[in-house]
Order: structure tokens, then sequence, then C-alpha cells
């Protein structure tokens, strides 16, 4: 198999979705299609693409990509709620909508329905066995588990999970054109929440339990954790910027198959439930963020 001529990405508009869309179309030469059911989440992705924060003028402004080559870029993207138009001819797919089973299930449908039988397909599942989410295909050797990180055209490492039915022709696959993307794939074996989310989300949950005994605020914490540990966001503002939903449905997830080391802490379902899914700029129709459901100000600096 050689390099895509066309990507789709199912549910584009979104966080992990525009990221991966943006590293597909600054690193090949492949057409772009993001695609959704709502059109607002499409034009949103169509923004973050090319005016986000992470997007194509910035790129430009900092010289990391000329303004032709931007031009060149946005020519290869479309974007639609036509999932037949989004899927003919494709011959790779990322399916990045929520990290809901019957969610995915029912995207896969649709693959199955408008791709080619042979397009293959990579899901960017933080934590659902990837068995049992090829369990919905006609064909569950054409799916691959990608779990990428945010921001996702920039975070070098892709963690690939293969299930017992993958084909290793489109693992191959799959592994060639992340590379080309300048990723740093690592295969692992299939199992909920595979290596980094059961390894990073004990660390988030504990910082929101650590909340709750008031052993720190929100912003002492993401203070703390960049100071001192050296990461480049805090662990309430990645958790606010990109993934807090992704987090709560990850952590069910593994509450559920592994046990009760991952309970959802009581605040994050409290927020969740509220309608707190995390920044509204990242997630239409989000009420905010922790610091927001927490009513606290954030990036406060440490007293001298």
């Amino acid at each position: 198999m050689t390099e895509p001529n066309k990507v789709a990405i199912l549910g584009g508009g979104g966080r992990m979705g525009h990221g991966i869309a943006l590293a597909c179309l600054q690193y090949s030469d492949a057409e772009v299609a993001i695609v959704s059911r709502r059109a607002e989440t499409v034009d949103h992705g169509m923004e973050l693409i090319t005016k986000g924060p992470f997007g194509l003028e910035r790129a430009v402004s900092k010289n990391r990509l000329t303004q032709d080559q931007a031009d060149q870029a946005v020519e290869r993207l479309t974007g639609t709620t036509d999932y037949e138009e989004a899927l003919a001819g494709v011959d790779l797919i990322f399916e990045t909508v929520p990290e809901v089973v019957p969610t995915k299930h029912a995207s896969f449908e649709l693959v199955d329905r408008y791709a080619p039988p042979e397009a293959v397909l990579a899901t960017n599942t933080s934590s659902i066995l990837i068995a049992e989410l090829a369990a919905a295909l006609e064909n569950p050797g054409r799916l691959v588990g990608t779990h990428w990180f945010y921001p996702a055209h920039v975070m070098p490492l892709v963690e690939v999970a293969r299930s017992t039915f993958v084909d290793d022709e489109a693992l191959e696959y799959v592994l060639a054109y992340l590379k080309k993307l300048r990723k740093r794939p690592v295969v692992v074996k299939d199992s909920p929440g595979f290596f980094m989310t059961r390894f990073i989300n004990n660390y988030l949950a504990e910082a929101i339990r650590l909340v709750e005994l008031n052993i720190a605020g929100p912003a002492e914490i993401d203070q703390m954790v960049k100071t001192g540990l050296g990461w480049p966001m805090g662990v309430f503002e990645l958790l606010d910027g990109a993934s807090f939903d992704a987090f709560y449905h990850a952590q069910q997830y593994l509450h559920d198959n592994c046990g009760e080391r991952y309970a959802v802490p009581t605040t994050a379902r409290q927020a969740f439930l509220a309608g707190y899914h995390g920044s509204p700029d990242m997630v239409p129709d989000s009420r905010g963020g922790l610091y927001d459901f927490l009513g606290v100000e954030r990036n406060q600096e440490p007293e001298k």
C-alpha cells in the first residue's frame, strides 16, 4: 500500500480531529476531508484549522509555513456533513468522535456503508479496547488504534494499539503514514486504556482529589507541575483546554473494566453532568472548564 491520497477525519471539527487534519495538511500531500453530523462542528473545525491557536495562519506568522504552503493546504481541505461525499475514494480514515462505544460504532457503520472496503480505519480512542470497537466492522482487520496527544499536530507521540484482529498490512500502512507526519508511533498491546491513559489518568484524577481535600487549588497545582515537573501545561489547563470530556469518558470506561482505582472523582462527575466539558473555545456548547465550575482564577502567580 502506498501513501494515502485522501484522508477523512470523522469528528474532524473537534480538538483532536482538527489537529490531526493539520498534521496531514502540513506534512503530506493528501486531500483532507473533515466530516461531522453537525454543520456547526464542521465550521468550528475549519475555523480552528485556519485561524485557531495552532492553525495555518499562526504557522505562517511563526515562519513554520510559507503563505503559499498554507494556501495549498487550504485548497486540499474540505469540510462537510455528507459522509458519503467525505468517504468516497478515501484511503485512510481517522475517527475522533467521543469516547463512547455506541457513538464510535455508529460512525463505523457509516465507514462500512460509504468507504471503499480496502480503506484503513484508525480510531483515536484513548481507552476503549480496539477489539471491542472492531466488532462493529464487517472487516475488523482494517481497524488500528491510534491514540494521539494534544495538540495533535505538535505532540510527536502516537500510541498505536493493535488488536488480535488487525491485518499486518493495515498496521504497517498506518505506522508508515504517521512517520511521514513526523510522529513517533509506539505499538502497544490492546488493553483498556493501553499504557498512556492508565498512567496519566491516575495523575489527573489524583490532582482533582487533592483539590477536593483542599491540599492545593487548581492554579497552585498547575504552577507546581509546570515549574517543578517541566510540564508545558498544568493539569487543570490541560483538562479545561484539551481533554476534560475525554478524561471523563475514559475514566468511566477504565473504572468499569479495571476496577475502583479508576473511579471518577466526585468533582469531575459533578462538573461534567452540570455541562462543564472544557473550554467553550474548544468544546462548543460547554459551560466552561473546571476552573469555571470551581469559581477560581486561572494563572495565579506564586507569592514572592
